[in-house]
């Protein structure tokens, strides 16, 4: 899928994931974005560790229930706004429903980070970096709380939002554009447990 075809898709979709990206476990962005879209390729699937509450697999399950969904990977609005980290151990298997498991599919790269029972992972089916573009995160809302404007911080930096004009909310970031690296669409199950 050509690149700009994803980012006009997702600007369009009512319900998006926005994740503040970084390098992890001493591999950079771009490094990782490369071997996620080979994995998409060669086995029509990936999966993106996250540990963020507001991306736990019950949200994202029910963002995406209705509605293509996609995630904005951006840059921090500072340079210490995506904290890296160095945990580099590997999943093996997920589940849907933090009960039943099965091992990841055979052949993807490895999905890594500190696995806890914090760790999820987005499901994907569709990334390009093939992107030039901004997201204007006064566009929208927590989907958690659609009165509510997005918030990430440290911790946190993933987050499923939908879209709302909070131009006027008192509590907007003040960072409001970020600069899209890449741009993901979801595919079943959406979002998992790892361990």
């Amino acid at each position: 899928m050509r690149g700009s075809s994803l980012l006009e898709e997702a600007l369009a979709s009512p319900h998006v994931i926005i994740s503040i990206m970084g390098p992890h476990a001493g591999e950079s962005s771009r490094d990782i974005f490369q071997r996620k879209a080979e994995d998409i390729l060669k086995h029509g699937v990936t999966y993106w560790l996250v540990k963020s509450a507001k991306a736990a697999p019950p949200l994202v399950q029910k963002l995406c229930r209705s509605h293509s969904t996609y995630v904005f990977f951006v840059e921090a609005s500072s340079v210490n706004g995506a904290r890296p980290t160095d945990i580099a151990a590997a999943a093996k298997q997920y589940s849907t429903n933090n009960l039943e498991w099965r091992n990841l599919p055979a052949g993807i790269g490895p999905v890594t980070g500190k696995l806890d029972s914090r760790a999820y992972a987005l499901v994907l089916d569709a990334l390009t970096t093939d992107v030039e573009g901004m997201v204007d995160l006064w566009d929208y809302a927590d989907f958690t709380d659609i009165e509510r404007p997005v918030k990430t911080i440290l911790g946190c930096s993933t987050v499923c939002v939908v879209k709302k004009n909070m131009r006027d909310h008192p509590e907007k970031m003040k960072s409001r554009f970020r600069h899209v690296l890449a741009v993901a669409r979801l595919g079943a199950p959406h979002g998992v447990y790892v361990r």
